[in-house]
């Protein structure tokens, strides 16, 4: 008898006290891993046509003592652009250095909208450094090393203290290219926390 009164006063206990558990959540120092994947543009990975149009992100995050934290990323995009029924692929290699501010979040930190501005830097490669096209035409545009920022709007929802649902809207700023200036993506992911 002692065993489950005892067993129910620690599920109380646990019940009552699950709030202090996010106490957990955005402490100064604490690091995370995330993966981002999303569309590009058109904000589906495929559009009609077969053209693809998508990004994938792996970046680490670290949160300071007012619940900011730094983003520091790699990024591959990729978008393709149809000539005489052939996808010719534009595929942009970049390193990010962002700095993310809360803007809203509830008393518990399960979610939290936050505003991001970035540094990109990295290389753009179009038809993957060949030049010649298959029917014998030339690309115009070569490869290159692109620069610029970002701005991220970036929704974070605390599945467990250790696990955060993210969906994101970036708009990508970046010189250097021939092949358009701004790109929106628009993505979902997940990050640990890892310590």
């Amino acid at each position: 008898m002692q065993r489950i009164l005892f067993i129910l006063t620690v599920a109380v206990m646990l019940l009552f006290g699950a709030d202090k558990a996010y106490a957990q959540r955005d402490l100064p120092g604490q690091t995370g891993i995330q993966f981002t994947t999303g569309g590009v543009n058109h904000f589906l990975s495929w559009k009609s046509g077969g053209e693809r149009h998508y990004f994938t992100s792996l970046a680490l995050t670290r949160t300071n003592r007012n619940r900011t934290h730094w983003l520091y990323g790699l990024d591959y995009q990729i978008k393709e652009y149809t000539y005489e029924g052939k996808a010719i692929p534009k595929a942009q290699f970049t390193g990010e250095l962002g700095y993310f501010i809360p803007v809203l979040a509830d008393k518990g930190r399960n979610v939290c909208l936050r505003v991001g501005l970035s540094a990109l830097g990295g290389f753009e490669t179009v038809n993957w450094g060949t030049s010649l096209l298959h029917d014998g035409a030339t690309a115009t545009n070569g490869d290159s090393f692109i620069y610029g920022g970002g701005l991220t709007a970036a929704f974070d929802v605390w599945l467990t203290d250790r696990i955060v649902f993210l969906l994101q809207v970036k708009e990508r700023a970046l010189f250097g290219t021939d092949a358009g200036n701004f790109h929106t993506q628009i993505g979902l992911g997940l990050r640990v926390i890892i310590n």
